[in-house]
């Protein structure tokens, strides 16, 4: 705000401008403070506003996004020749849009290998496969074993399958069971197209003898 002034003597006539002081009493801005804060307490309290949310967290972890699901499944894989490489049934698939990974339920694996007439039989409750089907998770009471009566078997709570390689490992507990021997060991490979099995550490065997 502009104030003109009389210079002395010269005396000015007229209506002028006044200087104006816009400083407030200390009292006043005080109050007007505690005004605003209580205000604001309030308005927290009405929306239940968290402070928390006012901070940059982590990113949440993505939702499932399915776009279809089909029950009671089975997939047929044919080989070269025409004939079955490997079989997949499952009682309940579920299509994941983000990541194009097919979630399982019950899923039961059959491999049939070279002019071997026994397939492998690999199954779980619960598996995951990759969008490009070169990898398979499963998680759960997992068995595998060459389907027949008297062959052995292996059971562990996960394992990694790589169908094209013809190869599944696991980091967890395993235990291996024969005719009259169980095995148990930390970690295992096993190359499904001969039959080779490397047990990785702490391996321990009970045989049964007659």
């Amino acid at each position: 705000m502009r104030a003109d002034h009389a210079r002395a003597g010269n005396p000015r006539s007229g209506t002028g401008s006044i200087p104006v002081n816009l400083t407030l009493p200390r009292y006043l801005v005080v109050g007007l403070l505690l005004i605003a804060g209580a205000a604001l307490a309030l308005a927290v309290g009405y929306w239940n506003i968290s402070p928390a949310s006012f901070k940059s967290g982590a990113p949440q972890q993505p939702v499932d996004r399915p776009d279809f699901y089909i029950d009671n499944a089975r997939i047929q894989m044919l080989d070269e020749q025409g004939k079955i490489a490997y079989q997949l049934t499952t009682s309940h698939a579920v299509h994941q849009i983000d990541d194009g990974s097919t979630h399982l339920e019950d899923p039961e694996l059959l491999f049939y290998r070279g002019g071997d007439p026994t397939p492998w039989l690999l199954k779980s409750r619960q598996g995951v496969v990759t969008q490009r089907g070169d990898r398979v998770d499963l998680t759960t009471d997992v068995l595998l074993k060459q389907n027949s009566a008297d062959a052995r078997q292996l059971t562990t709570s996960a394992l990694t399958l790589f169908p094209g390689r013809d190869y599944a490992e696991t980091d967890q507990p395993v235990k291996i069971e024969a005719a009259r021997s169980v095995t148990t060991a930390e970690g295992m490979k096993l190359f499904l197209n001969d039959g080779r099995l490397t047990l990785l550490s702490t391996v321990r065997g009970q045989y049964e003898v007659r």
